[in-house]
């Protein structure tokens, strides 16, 4: 009992991995190949012979196999070619039986029939044709059929062929199942290990931008005028791409236009605390100075492959769609539509928070803002989803009348 369940588990599984599989088209043409190899070879007999009907079809047959061989992979439907190149030759086989074509030997290529549909085209297709042409050799051999058969076979012709063949098809359907068992075991240890190989990249890169993250938020706390910004900046990103129209981002997409927002003023790091810290206006050379942080966020960034366009988001986060910013002056399809979501993150924060220079400006302010900058600082559909973001209120930002309030209480 155990055995037979071991068997059916194991017949089960064949058959489930068969519906996926994709056929061996390599396979397939080795054997067609072979088949037409063969074939030649034996109508150099035929001709000796002197058969020249036979020969000529023989010379066909292997001239097409070999043919069909080469041309197989253009085909899309290969799968379906053999399912009805086979059952052709099903129905083939009972005339082949009755004439007894070229003297019986056309029977020996039916053992090819297992091999092409139980192991290239799955056992639930190749068990009816097989047991079919069985059935028929059985009825046609070993019952008084075989007296009005046009030609007379050899007695241990009728009586062994049918033997051969059930033994050779029950071989054929053991080294199957034993042989996609072996590839299903294979596949499951692949998956497995492509599956812990994902996990430890994954994990890998979670450190890695946990760490350079921690780096962002240092400098944000390095900066007392702007502490939080990356991370204010990273969720407007976030929200941005996920309301953006005609527009579609995976979350793995917007998880990294996420972190490049983290990540977007990375360069400061470089710039001098007494220039980044100043409550007065900078000096032209002092502002100079602090544009360069962008330069320094790209080449930070540069060698992070695991953060996709990080290094252009840090680099191109004060460029105007219009072309008028900073570090090089670059426009509208110059740049990449994550850079023009962070340069509207960024801005949107700096109006939406408090600056040593002034309070954080009003709803409508900004509205304003967004709204003229629309294809002169914001890319245009980047800059109407803010506008909608801020009047829906999924962008929380003061009111006329709090900024009224907290204009009289100062």
């Amino acid at each position: 009992m155990n055995l037979f369940s071991k068997a059916y588990k194991a017949v089960h599984n064949v058959y489930k991995y068969e519906q996926t599989a994709a056929i061996d088209v390599g396979a397939l043409q080795r054997i067609i190949v072979t088949f037409g190899i063969i074939m030649l070879l034996i109508d150099m007999e035929n001709l000796r012979q002197g058969k020249w009907l036979i020969g000529i079809a023989t010379f066909v047959v292997a001239v097409i196999c070999v043919l069909a061989a080469l041309l197989l992979r253009r085909f899309e439907q290969v799968r379906t070619l053999c399912k009805i190149t086979s059952i052709v030759l099903l129905f083939l086989s009972i005339p082949i039986l009755f004439l007894g074509a070229n003297a019986g030997f056309s029977l020996l290529w039916y053992f090819l029939i297992p091999l092409i549909t139980l192991i290239l085209l799955g056992i639930p297709f190749g068990a009816p044709i097989c047991i079919g042409f069985g059935c028929a050799v059985m009825l046609m051999f070993w019952t008084p059929l075989r007296h009005y058969l046009l030609y007379s076979y050899r007695h241990d012709y009728y009586l062994f062929y049918p033997i051969f063949y059930w033994a050779f098809c029950l071989i054929v359907v053991i080294m199957d199942i034993f042989y996609k068992e072996y590839r299903i075991k294979q596949s499951e240890n692949e998956k497995n290990l492509q599956a812990e190989v994902d996990k430890a990249l994954l994990q890998t890169k979670n450190m890695l931008v946990g760490s350079v993250a921690a780096i962002g938020r240092m400098i944000d706390e390095k900066d007392s005028y702007t502490r939080r910004h990356s991370q204010r900046v990273a969720e407007y990103a976030r929200l941005i791409a996920r309301y953006l129209p005609n527009q579609t981002f995976s979350e793995e997409e917007i998880l990294l236009l996420y972190h490049c927002g983290m990540l977007h003023d990375i360069g400061k790091i470089a710039i001098p605390d007494h220039i980044l810290n100043k409550p007065d206006p900078l000096t032209k050379q002092e502002y100079e100075i602090m544009k360069t942080h962008t330069l320094w966020g790209e080449e930070i960034l540069s060698e992070l492959e695991f953060l996709q366009q990080a290094d252009l988001t840090a680099a191109y986060h004060h460029e105007r769609y219009d072309g008028k910013g900073y570090p090089r002056g670059l426009k509208a399809d110059e740049l990449p539509l994550s850079v023009h979501i962070i340069c509207a993150a960024d801005a949107l924060d700096a109006m939406n928070s408090d600056r040593c220079y002034r309070k954080r400006c009003t709803k409508q302010f900004i509205i304003r803002e967004f709204e003229k900058g629309a294809g002169k600082q914001f890319e245009p559909q980047v800059a109407a989803t803010v506008v909608q973001l801020v009047k829906s209120g999924k962008i929380q930002t003061i009111g006329e009348t709090d900024a009224k309030t907290e204009t009289t209480a100062n």
